[in-house]
């Protein structure tokens, strides 16, 4: 089954293009978009909704070319077929140079759509796109409440988005004390409970809708920390199932607390990043923590993060001795600055020793984005192009 979204303004045009895909076997129209989306958006449906094959209507060439290089750069191979009802003459050169393999005038034979999508499917059948990577889910478990978590979440997260180019997700979900609206002063927005309750009817429209951003960061922040009795964890799959399908990575800052919501995520989870501070209680609390995991069957998947670290605290030799784990990343402990971020609604500096470790830790995080970026099979060749039957040939040659 091939899965395609239409792209047109046009309500008599999608009219007419629904009774024509509609006789074409193993097609679905995904998705019929009704406005020219900004290429994030596009990609966001693509991905929600597996399509194979974008129906572009190129009446308007502005966004229509804004569509096609951001599809060439995010979703290399994709095939893109484009309609539209102006003079091709001015349109083909402007076409060929984009890659655009598949053209057809609007209205259209119902023969040349089967043709245009049989071309179509040939050439996935030998060049298939790449599937969409699996995003890498982190959780951010503090040993006990106050030893920074939220704050290495926010500081990491934002880095990946930022600074690494990763499309990221943060999720609050220390739902009775989540602390990232504040930290970022976000805007009114959708909450974690929020999309949960929903999840039943959760689109990318109304994902969209939900989240909040801060610069390239998207956040779903954890409500009115009022949580409700019982979170339905089927529910819970079915967001985290919707997240997948459009971030690379997924931070969520926890509770402290081991309960059925936070073990299931932290049973999706790449890894279990377990904070604590250099002090007896942290630490205790962090052997505590880890044993509990490791009964959950989740151990192999902790790390062990440091923070607030000064010179004269436990070493990290003896923070593992404590803890039964070695410490993975240590952050040092700079209070001004975390104060002056908090302040600003920013995250940790980079500039800053503290904001460098977190960088390292955001980098180890995205190992896949130091990868060779797919090859584009874009060609800007005559020879690429798809061939007009005689009549339209004629018709431009005049």
């Amino acid at each position: 089954m091939l899965h395609c979204i239409l792209i047109c303004p046009n309500e008599n045009a999608n009219a007419e293009l629904a009774v024509l895909l509609s006789r074409i076997p193993d097609l679905e129209v995904a998705r019929v978009l009704t406005t020219y989306p900004s290429p994030d958006e596009l990609l966001r449906a693509i991905r929600v909704r597996k399509a194979d094959l974008v129906l572009l209507c190129v009446d308007d060439w502005a966004p229509s070319e804004a569509i096609i290089n951001g599809l060439d750069n995010a979703a290399p191979g994709l095939p893109i077929i484009t309609f539209d009802g102006h003079d091709l003459q001015e349109l083909l050169p402007k076409l060929m140079h984009l890659g655009v393999r598949e053209h057809l005038n609007f209205p259209m034979e119902a023969s040349a759509l089967a043709n245009a999508i049989d071309a179509a499917r040939r050439r996935l059948a030998t060049h298939p796109v790449a599937a969409a990577r699996q995003s890498d889910l982190y959780t951010f478990l503090p040993s006990k409440p106050g030893v920074g978590t939220s704050t290495l979440a926010v500081s990491a997260s934002h880095a990946l988005a930022e600074d690494l180019g990763a499309r990221t997700l943060l999720l609050d979900c220390d739902l009775a004390a989540g602390a990232i609206r504040f930290l970022l002063k976000l805007a009114i927005t959708g909450s974690v409970v929020d999309s949960i309750k929903h999840a039943g009817n959760l689109d990318e429209d109304m994902w969209s809708q939900m989240v909040g951003k801060y610069d390239r960061l998207e956040v779903l922040h954890a409500g009115l920390l009022e949580p409700p009795a019982g979170l339905d964890l089927p529910s819970l799959e079915r967001v985290l199932a919707m997240a997948r399908a459009q971030y690379e990575v997924i931070c969520v800052d926890l509770a402290s607390s081991l309960d059925e919501f936070s073990v299931a995520l932290m049973k999706e989870s790449r890894r279990i990043f377990l904070v604590t501070t250099p002090e007896l209680v942290p630490l205790h609390m962090a052997k505590a923590r880890l044993a509990s995991l490791k009964d959950l069957g989740l151990q192999d998947r902790v790390s062990l993060l440091l923070n607030r670290k000064v010179r004269n605290d436990f070493s990290d030799a003896d923070v593992a001795k404590l803890v039964g784990l070695p410490v993975a990343y240590s952050f040092s402990n700079d209070y001004a600055g975390v104060q002056g971020a908090i302040l600003n609604a920013t995250p940790i500096s980079h500039e800053t020793d503290l904001g460098q470790s977190i960088l390292n830790l955001a980098q180890s995080m995205a190992p896949h984005l130091d990868a060779p970026k797919p090859q584009s099979y874009r060609r800007k060749f005559l020879q690429f192009f798809r061939q007009l039957p005689a009549r339209e040939q004629e018709l431009v040659s005049r």
